[in-house]
């Protein structure tokens, strides 16, 4: 017993010891760059995020230093560090607008906000950065290689924003705030008409409008589900309500 207790802070010593002499640079960017990559490897995403903090910082000019960039952007994001991430790819689209891993940032950007958006009950801050940032990229760059992934994540950050909508325009709805209502879901009427939901949004516009007795506009927006959503059940439903 008493050699385990004399062993045990040793074997923690050198374990510390260890892991702080991984994090050291050498008076070579190559080779501290290689053990960059083989930290991310070992799946040592925090240390490397470290351990490529003081790398770029040291070799501001180095051949690798935007590669240097990208992984510690790469090991952020990887390691669920998503404001991190955010803000290192922000960065690096503004340090380098031309570079060759553009698209790559840009993705990284928008999937750093994507996975910090919530629910269609809350603010769609994330939701809107996300959808603007994956928007950008495409349209810059069309036949880029995320360019499939980002079209379906701009649809479901699409519905999520009309849902969002929708919940806040049948919330004022239920307690007769008809006015509020209205604002919402004429957001969804001029925003998002792509999306799943926009047939039912049209049925509460017109619903809200005939609480405030503004008939005509009421029939603009029944005639518009007729147009555009014939045969829906939320148009079946609105030519009841006159």
């Amino acid at each position: 017993m008493k050699v385990y207790f004399i062993l045990a802070p040793l074997m923690a010593l050198l374990l510390t010891s260890c892991a702080t002499a991984d994090l050291t640079l050498s008076e070579s960017a190559e080779q501290d760059y290689l053990k960059a990559e083989r930290l991310i490897e070992d799946e040592q995403y925090t240390r490397a995020t470290q351990f490529l903090s003081k790398f770029v910082a040291k070799y501001p000019y180095s051949q690798y230093a935007a590669s240097a960039k990208l992984l510690r952007m790469k090991a952020a994001y990887i390691n669920r560090e998503f404001i991190l991430s955010e803000t290192l790819a922000s960065r690096f689209i503004t340090a380098h607008p031309e570079h060759p891993k553009r698209d790559y940032a840009e993705y990284i950007l928008g999937m750093s906000y994507y996975n910090q958006s919530e629910s269609a009950k809350h603010e769609q801050i994330f939701t809107a950065k996300a959808k603007d940032t994956f928007t950008a990229l495409n349209t810059r760059n069309p036949n880029n290689e995320y360019a499939q992934e980002v079209s379906k994540h701009i649809q479901t950050l699409t519905s999520q924003m009309a849902e969002h909508e929708m919940i806040i325009g049948k919330f004022y709805y239920e307690r007769n705030l008809y006015v509020g209502a209205i604002n919402r879901f004429i957001v969804v009427k001029n925003k998002f008409m792509q999306s799943s939901i926009a047939p039912e949004s049209l049925y509460w516009l017109a619903a809200s409008y005939l609480a405030l007795q503004q008939k005509a506009s009421a029939q603009e927006v029944i005639q518009q589900l007729q147009s555009n959503f014939a045969g829906n059940e939320w148009q079946k439903k609105a030519e009841k309500l006159i």
